[in-house]
């Protein structure tokens, strides 16, 4: 996905995505970024760490 790009995704009353294909493309790039060490290291238990600030910035 490039630099910059927005993905809207509607919710219904129960905060249930309401367009699939776009809630598919956001969750398939977030399933990406989860996985790779580089981006989101393991090794942090708590995300509002100061050391994580890098990797924060390059996701």
């Amino acid at each position: 996905m490039p630099p910059g790009t927005r993905v809207h995704i509607e919710v219904n009353e129960n905060n249930m995505p309401s367009n699939i294909s776009e809630s598919i493309l956001l969750g398939s790039y977030i399933g990406v970024i989860a996985r790779d060490p580089v981006l989101a290291p393991l090794s942090f238990p708590d995300w509002r760490n100061k050391g994580l600030e890098p990797f924060k910035k390059k996701c």
